[in-house]
């Protein structure tokens, strides 16, 4: 297996008051697509409670950087106590969700991600010589740009978020 090397470790975004899911999921894409990533949805789940909805997604967007690296951003949504209601803006009422949003990301950078270094001993050895003695510079500048990726969509979706308040 590749090596995974933890990044960014827990940034933490938290939003409470009224959105619209869907156009908050697509800023999510969009603002992903616009540094390079592609998407990957790991896993999504969507239950009723009593006190309102609760909604849970993962996302795992990644960038290839090259045919041995590549960078993955972990971004895990928590949506709870989530309501319909009725917004009126500009004489025009408009339905959107309220609720409490919670957001977690983590950056990885990963190495070997297609597994080509493993398939004998030799080669795994040759790899991890590569890796911690001659690569070791040219990853650091993909981590540069992993962490700066990652406050890019930590900022921007903040912003969009904080279009809603009323």
């Amino acid at each position: 297996m590749g090596e995974k090397k933890l990044v960014i470790d827990g940034l933490e975004l938290h939003y409470e008051g009224v959105f619209d899911l869907n156009e908050f999921l697509k800023a999510i894409d969009k603002y992903s697509a616009e540094r390079g990533y592609h998407k990957l949805e790991k896993r999504r789940q969507e239950r009723t409670r009593p006190t309102g909805k609760e909604f849970s997604i993962e996302l795992r967007p990644t960038k290839v950087k090259t045919e041995y690296y590549m960078l993955q951003i972990k971004i895990r949504v928590n949506i709870t106590n989530m309501q319909e209601v009725e917004v009126v803006k500009d004489k025009v009422k408009t339905k959107l969700s309220k609720g409490n949003i919670s957001m977690i990301f983590d950056a990885w950078a990963i190495s070997d991600y297609k597994y080509r270094w493993e398939n004998k001993p030799y080669y795994y050895l040759l790899r991890t010589l590569v890796d911690k003695f001659i690569y070791k510079l040219h990853s650091d500048k993909y981590h540069g740009e992993l962490i700066e990726d990652t406050h890019f969509l930590h900022t921007n979706i903040k912003a969009h978020l904080n279009l809603h308040r009323y």
